[in-house]
């Protein structure tokens, strides 16, 4: 070879040589600077999701507070009001409370195991309200207690589920989130949505707060009680919130009494939803928050948004 095509060869060599470790560099740093975003990425995730428990820590104090000034719950205090972004060191945080007691609490359709007839009427009259199939309060019955007895012929128990593909067994327990009920027989998506907003999944037990509950639930209450009667109702009281059970029944039409069982003026549960935003990292989580006299309310369970 000549020394001329020998010169050009080992200048294409070196040129090669040169933009292979030019490729494998840039390789290097590229993985490396992949490697340090992950680690601030999860440094981030990390102290977002410390940012969350903090919230819920307020709210628990709000709550505490709330319930040391006073012993009525209505929706003019200030743990019903949604808490506006805040930024605090790079973190977009916002937040809100959603009291439940307001709801109708689907486990107290069974008590100790069997069908509780009041409280099944009650979300039988919410159904009707909802313009949603009266049997499914059957199926929610059925789906919680601990027999195997169908409430009503046609109702479902275990052996129509098992006969579902994939087959599964009901519950025979009380709920722990609303969102179980998609489980339940002629419980579809936009069922569930429907009710949503007028349901919770709480220890049984509790009684419904008529300062905070939606006109739907509380015609369900009462019966008899027209939704235009209740709207009415809320509507009145959203004004001047009631200060006790006996101020809210004077209130109802002549002739109509809520059962003194089933309400009450004050709230022992609350759901906190709280999200954070930094960056690319955006997280959100939400918390049942149980509050018992004037101690600091306790978390009952934790699931992310």
């Amino acid at each position: 070879m000549q020394p001329s095509r020998q010169r050009g060869a080992a200048v294409i060599v070196a040129m090669l040589v040169v933009a292979l470790a030019t490729i494998a560099a840039a390789g290097f740093m590229f993985r490396s600077q992949l490697e340090w975003r992950k680690f601030e990425n999860a440094a981030d995730l990390d102290q977002a999701r410390w940012i969350l428990r903090a919230a819920e820590q307020w709210a628990a104090t709000v709550l505490m507070d709330d319930a040391r000034n006073s012993s009525v719950d209505h929706r003019g205090e200030a743990w019903a009001q949604e808490l506006p972004p805040v930024e605090s060191e790079g973190y977009v945080i916002s937040g809100r409370l959603e009291e439940q007691d307001g709801r109708f609490n689907l486990n107290n359709l069974v008590v100790n195991g069997q069908v509780d007839e009041v409280q099944l009427a009650v979300f039988q009259r919410l159904l009707k309200v909802l313009r949603l199939p009266a049997e499914l309060a059957w199926y929610v019955a059925d789906w919680l207690d601990s027999d195997q007895e169908p409430v009503q012929p046609g109702s479902a128990e275990s052996a129509y589920y098992l006969g579902l593909t994939p087959p599964y067994t009901a519950a025979d327990r009380p709920l722990v989130s609303v969102d179980e009920l998609i489980r339940v027989k002629g419980v579809d998506r936009d069922i569930l949505g429907q009710l949503r907003p007028f349901v919770a999944a709480l220890p049984q037990g509790n009684r419904v707060n008529v300062n905070t509950a939606s006109a739907e639930v509380l015609a369900a209450l009462v019966e008899s009680l027209t939704l235009d009667e209740a709207q009415a109702l809320a509507a009145q009281r959203d004004r001047t919130w009631f200060r006790d059970t006996a101020e809210f029944q004077r209130a109802l039409p002549h002739g109509l009494s809520a059962n003194a069982g089933l309400t009450t003026v004050s709230s022992e549960y609350f759901v906190v939803r709280a999200s954070a935003r930094h960056g690319r990292i955006s997280v959100g989580s939400r918390a049942l928050l149980h509050r018992l006299g004037t101690q600091l309310p306790t978390i009952l369970w934790r699931a992310s948004l």
